[in-house]
């Protein structure tokens, strides 16, 4: 080794006999590095240095980590709190990001899932709720591996499994990934996450501690404000003293030639029928589609489906207002209960106007299974084996797995009423779901008709008519109650339906699928004090009609309301012409037709369009095909006369009807 140079002796040289405080000389105090082990935030001591043992004397272990935050710096490890205040950021993180991204979905790309649809109306707040409950949950749990180890928690293990759920939870948004795609993804995300964290720790330590109290601090606002202010009760203006009570009805899945009013060969639906007796029945009404939504949609609007944003996933926009709406802004108290739960979801825009709107139960609810399902990511882990244990365990193994049925319609419709503290005149809307298939009436329910000798479209009707025996009786009940309560009298009735059903009419079964009678022919009834009783109307009529009838017979006279549909109450004014505009009706679901239909459905072929006038229906099907069918000689639509040269005239007319619809 080369000799130390005389700069290093005179050095050496001089520590050794640098002066003592006292006198005399001693080695001067070295600088001494300290700070963490790792050797980083180093300073420079100007204290002599005192020689400790780097680690307590034999027979004591290192005293567990106190509960409070790691001081700033580049070490690897967490203290107790650090360890719950990261994880209650990354959850609220990850609670934000879902509620942001499912607001961007629906409210700008118009997308609706099933996932949407059991969302509950309290998500703004119940979402990051979820997380922030899984979040605490793993960070108590590495709370206690730090405890029973008596030693601090590595920081990086602690980010690297917060960013681990944050990843999981944002792959989990992309659809049709393949699971090994997906792992991909969650572990690209916490990659990024964690090693972002950790490359800055005090910046990170720094935006943690500044920002999660905001984000608890807003969540417990939002929740506050969700659960305990709700909607205001105060109408916009004060409904007339005599203005009447409206309840609107729809049979779901009910066609008309099902119902006894309406011929059915089987008296199965007497107390409508009795129904009917008391005010105007339309014999000849039709859906403006055959599928729910789009239904549902004309109906609170008085628009044709095509100038609506509905579609297979794409709910009502606000383009127009709802007959709800209307309602309140005439000082209305509104309330609707759906026993269809996916397609009259309150998700789809048909919630708006209505003070309570009911769907599933769970939508409104805060309870701790709905905080867990609150999530993504609590989905998820929900379904996941020992998930659905646990809550079969908890909360029972069918929890969610009901049917809403006529009975717990009529049940929370007549609860709500019990409920309301004011004076105001009401809009009551209650769908019915019963006759909707698999066609089997609830546990206790009459089967009257099932045989379980039939098979087929044969044995599928036989339930579909007890099904609408049991609702019949359900409906029947409900106006009795409201007739003991004194309501009848100065109530506007409607029943209708939102389109049929077909039982192998064309070779197809089910709804959905065609524009043909079976599935769009529906009943109308209309009762009300100003409305004669027992009044049969031949003229067609349309479920667009209905938003523009009820608001005259509320208004007493032709309304100047915002629904363009043709009102029908000049339909049983003897003094009135009958000239009824030509029924549209349109259906464009071709990819969204069940894989169990039929392959030869028309609906299949693209976007459908029919228009019924002069007691013809004319169609026209996705690949321009027409349709034409002589209602009066042949009501079941057998004989398609488009081909006959006699037919030529009317068909040439029709698509001029149909031209200038467009």
């Amino acid at each position: 080794m080369a000799d130390a140079s005389p700069a290093s002796a005179r050095a050496v040289d001089e520590r050794k006999t640098a002066p003592r405080a006292l006198g005399g000389t001693t080695p001067a105090p070295a600088e001494r590095t300290t700070g963490n082990p790792n050797g980083s935030l180093a300073y420079h001591s100007p204290h002599p240095a005192v020689s400790r043992p780097a680690f307590p004397r034999e027979g004591k272990r290192p005293s567990t980590p106190p509960l409070k935050l790691a001081a700033d710096g580049n070490d690897d490890s967490f203290g107790r709190l650090d360890l719950l205040t990261t994880g209650l950021w990354f959850g609220l993180l990850a609670g934000f990001l879902e509620v942001a991204e499912g607001l961007v979905a629906r409210k700008w790309a118009g997308v609706v899932t099933y996932d949407t649809l059991r969302t509950n109306h309290h998500y703004a707040w119940l979402t990051p709720a979820s997380y922030l409950a899984m979040a605490t949950v793993l960070a108590l749990a590495m709370i206690a591996v730090s405890t029973v180890l008596r030693r601090p928690f590595r920081r990086s293990t602690a980010l690297w499994a917060f960013a681990a759920g944050l990843g999981w939870s944002t792959a989990l948004a992309v659809s049709g990934l393949h699971g090994l795609a997906r792992l991909a993804l969650a572990f690209g995300i916490a990659s990024a996450v964690a090693r972002a964290a950790l490359a800055r720790p005090r910046g990170f330590r720094r935006l943690v501690r500044a920002s999660t109290p905001i984000g608890l601090a807003a969540t417990a606002l939002v929740a506050v404000s969700a659960t305990a202010g709700g909607r205001s009760s105060a109408a916009i203006r004060p409904a007339r003293d005599d203005a009447p009570n409206v309840v609107l009805i729809v049979l779901d899945t009910a066609r008309a030639d099902s119902l006894s009013p309406y011929g059915s060969d089987r008296d199965v639906t007497p107390n409508l029928a009795k129904l009917a007796e008391r005010g105007v029945l339309f014999r000849h009404a039709r859906s403006t589609a055959s599928w729910t939504l789009p239904a549902h949609a004309s109906l609170f609007t008085g628009r044709w489906p095509s100038e609506l944003s509905v579609d297979v996933g794409r709910p009502l926009d606000a383009t127009y207002p709802t007959l709800a709406e209307e309602l309140a802004a005439r000082g209305y108290a509104t309330a609707g209960f759906v026993a269809n739960t996916e397609n009259c979801n309150a998700w789809y825009g048909l919630a708006r106007g209505f003070e309570r709107y009911e769907d599933f139960y769970e939508n409104g609810q805060v309870t701790p299974l709905e905080v867990v399902r609150g999530s993504r990511l609590g989905r998820y882990l929900a379904a996941t084996r020992p998930g659905m244990k646990l809550i079969a365990a908890t909360a029972g193994r069918d929890r969610y797995r009901y049917r809403k049925s006529a009975e717990m319609i009529g049940r929370d419709a007549l609860a709500w009423l019990d409920d309301r503290r004011d004076d105001r005149p009401f809009f009551l809307f209650l769908n019915y779901f019963d006759a909707h298939d698999p066609y089997v009436p609830p546990d206790g329910a009459d089967q009257r008709y099932w045989n379980p000798e039939t098979s087929g479209p044969e044995a599928a009707r036989d339930g579909y008519d007890d099904c609408l025996a049991y609702l019949d009786d359900q409906l029947g009940r409900f106006l009795d109650e409201l007739e003991r309560r004194g309501e009848t009298e100065r109530t506007i009735f409607v029943v209708t339906s939102d389109h049929g059903e077909g039982f192998g009419e064309h070779g197809l079964s089910g709804h959905g699928l065609s524009l043909y009678r079976m599935e769009t022919h529906i009943p109308l009834v209309v009762v009300a004090p100003a409305v004669p009783a027992g009044v049969a109307v031949e003229r067609s009529a349309s479920l667009r009609d209905v938003a523009a009838t009820i608001l005259e017979l509320v208004d007493g006279a032709p309304a100047d309301g915002p629904f363009p549909g043709s009102s029908l109450v000049a339909a049983w004014d003897d003094a009135v012409p009958d000239a009824p505009a030509p029924v549209l009706l349109e259906l464009d679901r071709g990819r969204a037709v069940p894989d169990e239909a039929a392959e030869g459905a028309p609906a299949r072929l693209g976007p459908m369009r029919s228009l019924v006038a002069d007691r013809h229906a004319y169609i026209v099907n996705g690949d321009g095909g027409e349709e034409l069918y002589d209602l009066d000689d042949d009501p079941e639509e057998t004989r398609d006369l488009s081909g006959s040269p006699d037919a030529a005239a009317r068909l040439e007319r029709f698509r001029d009807l149909m031209r200038s619809m467009e």
